[in-house]
């Protein structure tokens, strides 16, 4: 899989901090010698704290997805025997293809998203940075949602139980990567970096939400269906992973821009990386 294809995030990333900054009125470098100032929507030191991370809407939402990937879960046996099918599976060049799009998954996701981070430090872009943090945060607390339900419920995959979709072995994940079908960490992880993207969209450049948010829903959808096509999933986990990620993502971001800063954020939004002149990096602390 082309590698330019993983970080797409980046690209965008940069994008949406350029502009954040241009309509500031700085220079997307920021202020030589200096940190620039937290972009506007991003909460501040002093910022009031406000509710709790999880809410009761919350709550429901997540309640609604459960009952709707319980209630798809009736039509996966069908849904996961109509991919399997010759016309639908088609020849090896298509195989290949679906397989190389499995690769945009957790790891290189959030590999780009580190990267956007450490880029903005380095390029003393406060809008980058932080953009780039908190996906990493959204993703790490996605991954890690995913793997807490997945490997204790035990879901078998479909290609290992074809013909029965309420096939658990509780526990069994622990051991077995067959049995950690539910929730889907792809669609997840997938959903997550867009439906943050998306909510930085909203904070920085509203008018831009309209054509930006299709494309980015557009592309979480890919990861998902590649795992059904490959018989890795059912269509209800793809759905609670999408839910998941939805959830996670937009939470993370939405909660960094209302809440006074965190002391994780505070650390590493005040971390200055600079070139040391010998290929390194020199790191200097900063809490203001």
């Amino acid at each position: 899989m082309n590698s330019r294809f993983y970080f797409m995030p980046v690209v965008i990333l940069s994008a949406i901090s350029t502009r954040s900054q241009m309509l500031r009125g700085q220079s997307p470098a920021g202020t030589e010698g200096a940190l620039p100032p937290i972009a506007t929507g991003v909460a501040s030191d002093s910022a009031a704290p406000g509710k709790t991370f999880f809410t009761r809407r919350d709550a429901v939402i997540a309640g609604s997805a459960l009952v709707g990937s319980a209630v798809l879960s009736a039509f996966d046996v069908r849904i996961a025997r109509w991919t399997q099918r010759p016309r639908i599976q088609g020849g090896t060049s298509r195989q290949d293809f679906v397989h190389n799009l499995t690769w945009v998954n957790e790891r290189p996701l959030t590999a780009a998203a580190v990267a956007t981070y450490a880029i903005g430090r380095l390029a003393h872009s406060s809008g980058m940075a932080d953009v780039g943090l908190h996906m990493t945060e959204a993703l790490v607390l996605t991954t890690a949602a995913s793997e807490l339900i997945r490997v204790p419920l035990g879901r078998s995959r479909p290609r290992v139980s074809q013909d029965d979709q309420y096939n658990f072995h509780f526990g069994g994940g622990l051991k077995h990567f067959d049995e950690r079908a539910y929730p889907s960490i792809h669609a997840a992880v997938a959903f997550a970096t867009a439906s943050s993207l998306v909510t930085e969209m909203r904070e920085r450049h509203a008018a831009a939400t309209w054509y930006v948010a299709p494309l980015l829903y557009a592309g979480a959808m890919v990861p998902g269906l590649t795992r059904m096509y490959l018989n890795q999933h059912w269509a209800s986990d793809v759905l609670a992973g999408a839910a998941l990620g939805q959830l996670l993502g937009s939470k993370v971001v939405h909660y960094a821009h209302t809440h006074r800063r965190s002391k994780l954020d505070r650390a590493l939004l005040g971390a200055l990386l600079v070139p040391n002149g010998h290929g390194g990096t020199l790191v200097g602390l900063s809490f203001d």
